[in-house]
């Protein structure tokens, strides 16, 4: 595998990854909306980044959109959830 996409997915694979639990630690509803909105981006910058990398072969080029989209998935469905509970009568308004 190309080392040097190797580097590029743990720079961003890190961020995304500790985003995830920091979005287990705030209680208010617009913090926990921020962490999500900054894994998206972090998340869809790593995808657009592999998306048009020059030179990849198929199998790397596969492998690292997978785990992009993986977490882009992720960070979408995570934000879907929070605004639902944010417009949901009984959620913590704080």
């Amino acid at each position: 595998m190309n080392e040097t996409l190797i580097s590029a997915c743990q720079m961003f694979l890190i961020p995304a990854t500790i985003l995830f639990a920091a979005v287990g630690v705030p209680n208010g509803r617009g913090l926990k909306l921020l962490i999500c909105l900054m894994g998206m981006v972090t998340s869809g910058l790593w995808f657009y980044r592999v998306w048009y990398w020059a030179g990849l072969s198929v199998l790397d080029r596969r492998t690292a959109l997978g785990l992009a989209g993986l977490y882009v998935l992720a960070w979408i469905f995570t934000l879907l959830i929070h605004l639902k509970n944010m417009a949901s009568a009984g959620y913590n308004r704080r």
